[in-house]
């Protein structure tokens, strides 16, 4: 059988997923011409989708030796350097392929994404729109243009970036996600604006607060733990958050939910908030937990970049609802920790705890029956 047969038997291969049996048809090939630096570089490919990067590594260095000008090969070894976390080899790969193809759309929003962990958040942007530039409808670069101008708080640029990325690639959830927070995030400081013209703003955490939770208590409605069971949710450990560890989460928007049960779950909590921090408040996050054994290990809070960039810092709280508290006959029932000064919660079903989202806590958990709860981050509006 011919090369270009065998190429083609293993492209087949591919499109069914049968990576091993590729790779075996492209071994085959290496036989009969040892330095086809396509076939060596489809190789390394095939190593890179089963995370084998060591061997895809060699495979891809391994094609350059044999056709330095090979761009294709310059940029999946910067994809590997790139997984390997060695950002800066990568970031040369990256530009190597640029340099053979200026028009590289993925080599360049690759290049960018590179800048964005090196937090070179100019070059990032350069970056994505060349990429934007040579493929107006390439959705990954307008989506990472929108997270680098977030980043650089142009989020009006950053609202913009993540709809084409949106109008480009059909249920991009991260693209829908980023541009809900924004549009969150753009509201929470119209509404702002709007109270200091009016009244004169106290910008210091309520005092009680800061050393003392705001505790209260609300009947769970069985319906209510029904109906969170329901809802979409992923596994924690698939999040960028991994603090929780162990278990099950929805995303931030859970009263946006237009079941009967959670708007009525909302507008009490409102009222619950309000009186907490003695002002009109604005919800920015709502979201359910379902934790499970392993979870709640790490200290944390709640501030983000934007609060620190916007001054919000003493204006943001959480709030913690306990539908189901779990097992806690075991040696990490959940106690709610709350650090500087340190004061320990056991949660019962039905409490509500409120605390400056600054504030360091934890909330170890090791019981065999799952603990629910409805967290909400909010801020005061004076």
């Amino acid at each position: 059988m011919s090369i270009n047969h065998l190429i083609e038997k293993a492209k087949i291969l591919l499109s069914k997923g049968r990576l091993e049996d590729a790779k075996k048809v492209f071994e085959s090939i290496l036989e009969i011409e040892p330095d086809h630096y396509k076939t060596i570089t489809n190789i390394g490919a095939i190593y890179l989708s089963l995370d084998e990067l060591v061997k895809a590594e060699e495979k891809f260095k391994r094609a350059i030796s044999i056709k330095s000008e090979f761009e294709i090969a310059h940029y999946n070894l910067g994809i590997t350097q790139k997984k390997l976390n060695r950002l800066n080899d990568a970031r040369e790969s990256f530009e190597k392929a640029i340099s053979l193809k200026k028009n590289y759309v993925e080599a360049h929003t690759n290049l960018g994404t590179i800048y964005l962990k090196l937090d070179k958040l100019n070059d990032a942007e350069t970056s994505f729109k060349k990429a934007i530039e040579f493929d107006p409808s390439f959705a990954e670069a307008h989506y990472n243009l929108g997270i680098t101008q977030a980043k650089k708080f142009k989020y009006k640029d950053a609202e913009i970036s993540y709809k084409n990325a949106i109008k480009f690639k059909s249920n991009f959830q991260e693209a829908e996600n980023n541009l809900k927070k924004i549009l969150r995030q753009n509201k929470l400081l119209l509404n702002i604006k709007s109270v200091q013209k009016k009244i004169s703003i106290n910008n210091n955490i309520n005092s009680g607060l800061a050393k003392n939770p705001f505790i209260s208590k609300r009947t769970v409605e069985t319906e209510l733990i029904n109906e969170l069971y329901k809802i979409d949710s992923i596994d924690l450990d698939e999040t960028v958050d991994i603090r929780y560890g162990n278990g099950k989460c929805s995303d931030y928007e859970l009263f946006e939910n237009n079941s009967y049960i959670l708007k009525k779950v909302e507008k009490e909590l409102i009222e619950i908030m309000s009186e907490a921090v003695k002002s009109e408040i604005f919800i920015i996050e709502s979201f359910f937990n379902i934790l499970r054994s392993g979870s709640g290990l790490t200290s944390h809070n709640h501030l983000n970049d934007f609060d620190e960039s916007h001054k919000l810092t003493d204006k943001k709280y959480s709030l913690t609802y306990y539908l189901s508290v779990g097992d806690q006959n075991c040696n990490e029932p959940g106690i709610l920790k709350l650090f500087d000064p340190e004061i320990k919660i056991l949660p019962s079903p039905g409490t509500i705890v409120i605390f400056p989202a600054g504030r360091q806590h934890s909330a170890a958990y090791g019981g065999k029956t799952d603990r629910v709860m409805i967290g909400v981050n909010f801020y005061s509006l004076y």
